[in-house]
């Protein structure tokens, strides 16, 4: 009698410990895979164990369109070098870089274009040369024709919304696309809207943690820090470095993102006109035996009635009569 006594209790534990594994791990990575790295940073593909979700993967971005959605994401969280305290006044500021948008958009744009869907994006870009701040991480998938981006940097800085305005709105992200961070928000951007729109204005990028040395701002919105036991020469190298890559054309990896983009929209449309074509063969052929099986139909009917008709209009023969003998 114990045994069958403890059997629904055993049943009742696990039930339990599923339901909390469910509950606290449903947005738990399962596994990733690497598409870039180097010492800038890393974009990678990850799977989300979350059994509701599902995006709309692979989507095909121009790269300009995400250049547009790297530069849009700002932060307000403008700090003071002096006192490291939120400065008053603060305006909108950038949260990457030329460089790290450059670096980012075309592998962001990749990482769409391979990934699954029940995969997201995600990137870890290092800040730039001697500025001593911690590296941005953050997430992005697309999903009901919106593209989702979010930083999950735990310690790092939180995206406040972005430009132009009209092409996005902001919402909690979920846990899976914030990776642990506490208050991540999501960007709920129109791509499609976004890509008719102009790039947005220069403003000044944040900076992270800023060193007492360093300058408070750049003819250009570059982010570039200097640290504090660095030479003045390496800041003067980090920024004729970004001057060129932001200055510098369209790279070999831009060219064959649009090229493998070209080849793959001519693949599929080289299969939708395959596809039609053979819906076209049987179209063809089940009307041909249509045909053939009304043909049939409409001589065996005319058969049929020129039989009848035949019988009908054939004269009777009258019955011989007995004529009497005289």
């Amino acid at each position: 009698m114990h045994p069958l006594r403890n059997k629904p209790t055993h049943y009742t534990t696990t039930g339990l410990l599923l339901g909390a594994v469910l509950l606290s791990g449903c947005s738990i990575i399962s596994g990733s895979q690497s598409m870039h790295q180097s010492a800038k940073g890393s974009v990678y593909l990850e799977e989300v164990s979350e059994w509701s979700f599902e995006a709309n993967h692979p989507t095909i971005i121009d790269q300009n369109t995400m250049l547009k959605i790297v530069k849009g994401v700002v932060t307000e969280e403008a700090v003071s070098a002096s006192t490291r305290m939120p400065a008053s006044g603060s305006k909108p500021m950038r949260v990457f870089s030329d460089g790290d948008a450059e670096f980012l958009a075309p592998l962001l744009a990749q990482g769409l274009s391979r990934a699954k869907p029940e995969q997201i994006v995600g990137f870890r870009v290092s800040s730039s040369a001697g500025s001593g701040a911690a590296p941005t991480a953050g997430t992005l998938y697309v999903q009901h024709g919106a593209a989702y981006f979010t930083l999950s940097s735990p310690k790092g800085m939180k995206a406040a919304g972005f430009m132009p305005r009209s092409a996005a709105h902001i919402e909690s992200a979920p846990s899976f696309a914030a990776n642990g961070a506490a208050g991540a928000m999501s960007m709920v951007i129109d791509y499609a809207a976004l890509a008719r729109a102009s790039m947005p204005a220069a403003m000044p990028v944040a900076a992270a943690a800023p060193a007492p040395g360093a300058q408070s701002a750049f003819s250009a919105p570059v982010k570039v820090t200097a640290r504090q036991d660095a030479p003045a020469s390496t800041s003067a190298v980090a920024i004729s470095e970004m001057a060129a890559s932001a200055d510098k054309p369209t790279s070999d990896l831009t060219t064959e993102d649009i090229l493998n983009r070209n080849l793959e929209e001519l693949r599929q449309a080289k299969e939708a006109a395959a596809l039609k074509e053979s819906e076209l063969k049987i179209l063809r052929k089940e009307t041909e035996w249509m045909k053939k099986e009304l043909r049939e139909r409409t001589a065996e009917r005319d058969a049929i009635r020129a039989k009848n008709v035949a019988s009908k209009t054939a004269p009777k023969k009258k019955p011989a009569e007995l004529q009497p003998t005289r």
